[in-house]
């Protein structure tokens, strides 16, 4: 008895457009990635300045949000800023002043843990809408007659 065989109709087209999608250079999802990772997290930024202490307001004026190429991040402190660590979570410094130690932050990761639930949310949904969008697709018809290779 022979064996069977099956094949997919448009699997080669789907692979070239998966590697053209994710191209790391040039390729449209990592850039939809970046964007949809930096709108998720640029909430918490404002949330972050607002609660850290404003002696000067550098710290806060160094909190910052960005896209990656999987996902999103919220940064604080600077190589002129360098004491954030210190603020959020506390120890000691090479001057002898002490900060009682906190490893879970103070301001940064709760800022972060609060508003998690809707940043995922919001990063799912804008992930879902590109894999929905149809400029992606080289086969975009649901007519198996006219899906290419």
């Amino acid at each position: 008895m022979a064996a069977s065989v099956v094949g997919i109709v448009g699997m080669d087209a789907l692979r070239r457009d998966l590697k053209r999608l994710t191209d790391v250079d040039t390729g449209p999802l990592y850039k939809a990635i970046k964007q949809a990772g930096l709108e998720a997290v640029a909430p918490i930024v404002p949330a972050v300045r607002q609660a850290l202490p404003h002696v000067t307001g550098r710290l806060a004026d160094t909190v910052r949000a960005s896209g990656t190429k999987t996902g999103g991040s919220v940064r604080m402190g600077t190589k002129a800023v360098p004491y954030a660590g210190w603020i959020d979570f506390g120890g000691s410094r090479p001057d002898g002043s002490e900060r009682p130690y906190q490893p879970q932050g103070r301001y940064l990761f709760p800022a972060a843990r609060d508003d998690a639930a809707r940043a995922a949310a919001d990063y799912s949904a804008a992930l879902t809408a590109i894999f929905a969008r149809d400029d992606i697709w080289t086969n975009t018809t649901a007519d198996a007659g006219q899906v290419h290779d």
